[in-house]
């Protein structure tokens, strides 16, 4: 149970109202108007059944309100969530009102702990069953806007009309932004199926749980999956529409948001001359691969037309990122010397128009420059590693994937088990040394599809949200399935993955240079806005000798070298941008544990960054791609003059 404290503690920090509550067996109505921000509402069963023991000893209702009570106790000050009971006042179903037997005790707000709390003392098991009325009525509570989310714990089938599932899909409905997570404390086959069906039916996740650590586990899940919505952050900044005008910015984590015209300026004033300035981008996106929205990063060592290096996005999933560098092989070249880099941030036009007003968060990293500048010393950039098949392990259960890289938690070598909705990323992040590649393999299921769609992808972005991956675009290993749902039996394994060039410094003299330097990669798995919720293992692996090759930097004051565990950047007011993690069995570093042994067989692939494949496309997307390869990956890179 402390560790659902804890998760809540490090989940969302939302916008919400602060409300006060009467007695718990008084129902009352959500204030008007309800903002439009990320709310949770937790439904509780206070039905009869709640009074028989688990397994464990306890009582189902003693279990459910330990469990809520480190929920309650673990809430950032500023964590809007409500609560509502269900079968707790009218004892029989031939009773009148058994059927509507459902309070909201606590308005979804905030500084409503101590009654929340109270309210849960206050509550014994009673009457029926009716879950279908109740999560009309948690509809209601949550309002019509913004992202919502209903977790529901029951131990039973609901024995009063509507039906709940039939209430989960309307709720769900119409891309409304509501998702329904359900917990089956204790339940048998029956109540587990028509549970099972209200979380598909609500675009949410069905959690088995057997006693009291089972339903801390699986509220920990959901509570803290619900406080996570998309992520951006980083300290304020407007950027100019001129570079004349730019704000100067400093090694960090900004937000700022894109504009209707002109772009985005900055200026950054480097702090010693043969540094590298490097600048990533990261955005939402309303689609994926060449549907989605592009946005791209360009760096100048002279705004009216030295460019030191450019690069634009190419999402494959929610999450669209890039970055560029200033470095040149040349030491006197001005894009390593010039005191002042101009940094330009824009949409990608003729692709999607719609990026305007949206968030766009920019990080600045200056690495220190060569302690032998001529950099005679440096190993030769590693060719491209040998995909190896990874066989899963036995999954970590208990690590709550981040939905950006501003808040993933940091992992090490091992698989983990979880499971993704449609329209959802979930991040990881893992420290890479010098000498040093990863891999990420995705396994599951093909599930029942009604459309040709896009299955999950898999991608691995750097430190600086720098791309440094290999290319398995035409040459995925054999074992991969096609990323094109509908063209696929119902219930096939699906297997696909992305791995990293080798860390090399003088990877920056290729098109990869998102491998040149250590630091936490962010593993991003996307899924697609048609199918069910996915159930799939992801395996991490680091390969090579960790430190091989490593750069020798100048001593520069304000300036630090990269390591394997760098974020490079913090999300200045926020901390920073990665959340510590680990495996229960692992250690960042260790080699896989005997149970997580991962080991490969001849499959292969090869080639050189960015990552092509799986895409996210259509049919007709997949077919183009072929034709449009080229073109697509010149306007990717801008080489350094």
């Amino acid at each position: 149970m402390i560790r659902l404290a804890a998760a809540l503690t490090a989940a969302a920090a939302v916008v919400a109202t602060t409300v006060a509550f009467p007695a718990p067996s008084s129902a009352i109505a959500p204030e008007e108007p309800i903002d439009p921000g990320s709310r949770m509402l937790l439904v509780l069963d206070s039905s009869g059944s709640m009074a028989e023991a688990t397994p464990d000893g306890g009582t189902r209702i003693d279990a459910a309100k330990d469990a809520l009570r480190q929920v309650i106790a673990g809430l950032p000050d500023d964590q809007e969530v409500g609560l509502r009971v269900y079968g707790a006042e009218v004892f029989s179903q031939n009773d009148p009102g058994a059927c509507t037997d459902s309070q909201l005790i606590a308005t979804p707000g905030t500084g409503n702990r101590d009654a929340l709390t109270a309210a849960l003392d206050d509550y014994e098991p009673y009457g029926e069953t009716p879950i279908g009325y109740a999560l009309q009525e948690a509809g209601k509570d949550l309002g019509t806007e913004g992202p919502r989310t209903i977790v529901l714990v029951s131990d039973g089938e609901p024995t009063c009309a509507p039906d709940p599932c039939e209430v989960a899909t309307q709720l769900a409905g119409g891309g409304v932004d509501v998702r329904i997570d359900v917990v089956g404390l204790d339940v048998d086959t029956a109540a587990r199926d028509k549970l099972r069906c209200i979380a598909e039916n609500g675009h949410g996740t069905y959690y088995d749980a057997k006693d009291a650590d089972d339903l801390v586990r699986s509220l920990d899940t959901s509570t803290t999956r619900a406080s996570r919505p998309f992520d951006l952050t980083g300290t304020p900044i407007e950027g100019a529409a001129s570079p004349a005008d730019a704000p100067v910015v400093t090694a960090g984590q900004y937000l700022d948001t894109v504009p209707l015209n002109d772009g985005l300026w900055y200026r950054v004033e480097r702090t010693a001359p043969g540094s590298t300035i490097h600048v990533g981008i990261a955005h939402y996106s309303a689609d994926i691969g060449n549907m989605g929205n592009w946005m791209s990063v360009y760096l100048y060592a002279d705004p009216d037309g030295m460019e030191c290096g450019g690069r634009s996005s190419f999402p494959m999933g929610n999450l669209g990122y890039t970055a560029a560098m200033t470095w040149s092989e040349l030491p006197d070249d001005a894009c390593n010397t010039a005191d002042v880099i101009y940094v330009h941030v824009d949409e990608v036009q003729n692709i999607r128009a719609d990026l305007a007003g949206q968030p766009v968060e920019v990080v600045v990293y200056e690495e220190p420059p060569l302690a032998d500048p001529s950099g005679r010393d440096l190993v030769a950039a590693p060719g491209p590693p040998t995909w190896e098949t990874l066989v899963p392990g036995d999954p970590a259960t208990d690590v709550v994937p981040g939905t950006s890289t501003s808040n993933a938690p940091v992992v090490s070598d091992g698989t983990y088990a979880f499971d993704i909705n449609p329209g959802e990323t979930q991040v990881l992040a893992i420290p890479l040394d010098w000498g040093q590649n990863l891999q990420a393999q995705f396994d599951g299921v093909v599930p029942e599809v009604t459309s040709i769609d896009v299955g999950p992808t898999v991608q691995i972005s750097g430190p600086v949200r720098d791309v440094g991956t290999v290319d398995f675009y035409g040459d995925q290993p054999a074992d991969w399935t096609g990323n094109t749902w509908g063209m696929i039996a119902v219930g096939s394994p699906y297997r696909t993955g992305a791995q990293t060039l080798t860390v090399g410094y003088l990877n920056r003299l290729e098109f990869s240079d998102g491998t040149s330097m250590p630091g936490l990669r962010y593993v991003q798995v996307s899924y697609g806005e048609m199918g069910d919720p996915l159930p799939y293992t992801l395996t991490l692996r680091t390969n090579g000798t960790a430190g091989e090759g490593a750069a020798e930097y100048a001593d520069i004051d304000g300036l630090t070298p990269p390591v394997a565990d760098s974020t490079l950047v913090s999300g200045g007011d926020e901390g920073d941008s990665a959340e510590e993690q680990p495996a229960d069995d692992a250690t960042p570093g260790d080699e896989a544990t005997e149970d997580q042994a991962l080991t490969s067989d001849d499959d292969s692939g090869g080639g050189s960054e960015p990552p092509w494949t799986p895409i996210g496309l259509g049919v007709a997307g997949v077919l183009a791609l072929a034709g449009a390869g080229w073109l697509v990956r010149r306007n990717r890179a801008t080489s350094t003059p």
